[in-house]
C-alpha cells in the first residue's frame, strides 16, 4: 500500500494541537471507568473487545496445517481495547 503523497505541509501548532487532544481524549475515556451518565440527551457506554493477531495463520495452516494452527492460536493472549461510545 502506497503512502498518500500531502500536497501541504504541517505546521508545527497543527501537531502540538493534535498531540494535545490526544491527551485530552485518554483523559476523557479514563474517567468514565466506573462513572454514571447523568440522564439526558446523551448516553456514554464502554465498549470492550478481544482481539488475536492472526495474519500469520494462512501462512501456518498452509505450512503445518489447520489443526495446528488452531491451537497455536488458542495459546495466543488476545489483545484487549477498551472503547469510549457517545450517543
Amino acid at each position: 500500500m502506497a503512502t498518500p503523497i500531502l500536497s501541504h505541509s504541517i505546521s508545527q501548532f497543527q501537531l502540538g494541537r493534535y498531540a494535545t487532544l490526544a491527551n485530552q481524549i485518554e483523559a476523557l475515556k479514563a474517567e468514565p471507568i466506573g462513572a454514571t451518565v447523568e440522564a439526558g440527551a446523551r448516553s456514554a457506554s464502554l465498549k470492550t473487545c478481544e482481539r488475536r493477531s492472526v495474519s500469520w495463520r494462512s501462512v501456518v495452516e498452509r505450512l503445518k496445517g489447520t489443526g495446528y494452527a488452531s491451537r497455536i492460536l488458542s495459546c495466543t493472549k488476545p489483545t484487549t481495547y477498551t472503547k469510549l461510545v457517545v450517543s
